[in-house]
């Protein structure tokens, strides 16, 4: 990524700013995978040569071209000083990078829109897979998904993941928790992107893992959305328009269904 703004020092530091916020928090992003990487490792109180350091999976001019990028795109800004010590206060030394990624109450919404929209096969509704072993969750999203024109098949231990991601035609989007009884849903994640046919499902995070680790995690793995909970209805179903390529949800009007919605919560997930 080309950019004129000049070389960034170590010791630089970075807050978002609302442009940056609401890649993260709008529940559609605009930006790509290794720039989200960056953004989610931006606090405030990081300096640029651990944000660098702790970029996965890049080469360390790689992320200083990103960040530069950005810098320049309006998405980061020079954080004023002690700016982030209030969200880092409770994670033991804030220089040890464990303790920074394993911060609890880290929450997002984010979805990438594919590069092309998923056709619809003619005839045939959208089949969505929900990954979650609350059963008050699986009703919820089948009520809601089922509005929204979705086929919905609800799976909460291995036997049943495995049984519906293994039916004749391949299921059009997964929302997938992360931890279950009897498995782990990046496992699940890292499987279906080695899969010849469902590598290029849409999966979306929908889990209360709110850690920078697990969403860092999930992106690297190839997940197209991380949604953590609790939710709100409305982001969640922008989210899966998003990765799908659809137009904005009619859910996303004022109505019993739209915003005003109050938030879904449920156990730790």
């Amino acid at each position: 990524m080309a950019t004129t703004a000049p070389k960034i020092a170590d010791e630089d530091v970075f807050a978002l700013t609302e442009t940056g916020k609401a890649q993260l928090e709008d529940a559609q992003s605009t930006l790509s995978r290794q720039a989200l990487e960056l953004l989610v490792l931006i606090d405030g109180n990081v300096n640029a040569a651990k944000v660098v350091r702790l970029a996965p999976g890049m080469k360390p001019a790689e992320a200083q071209d990103w960040l530069l990028a950005l810098l320049g795109g309006g998405f980061i800004r020079p954080a004023r000083p002690h700016e982030g010590l209030d969200v880092l206060e409770f994670s033991g030394d804030p220089d040890t990078s464990i303790a920074f990624l394993k911060r609890l109450g880290y929450y997002v919404r984010i979805a990438r829109p594919p590069k092309a929209p998923r056709p619809k096969r003619p005839g045939a509704k959208r089949a969505a897979l929900v990954v979650d072993d609350d059963v008050d969750i699986c009703a919820l999203l089948t009520k809601y998904l089922v509005l929204e024109g979705f086929e919905v098949i609800t799976a909460g231990n291995r036997d049943a993941i495995v049984t519906a991601l293994r039916r004749p035609t391949p299921v059009d989007l997964v929302l997938l928790d992360v931890k279950l009884p009897d498995a782990d849903g990046f496992s699940v994640l890292e499987r279906m992107r080695a899969h010849p046919v469902l590598k290029d499902v849409p999966v979306i995070m929908l889990t209360a893992s709110a850690t920078r680790a697990a969403v860092l995690k999930g992106l690297q793995l190839g997940a197209d959305g991380y949604v953590t909970k609790p939710f709100q209805l409305d982001p969640l179903m922008k989210a899966v328009h998003t990765v799908l390529g659809l137009a904005e949800p009619e859910a996303a009007q004022p109505g019993p269904w739209g915003r005003g919605k109050p938030g879904v919560s449920s156990r730790a997930a």
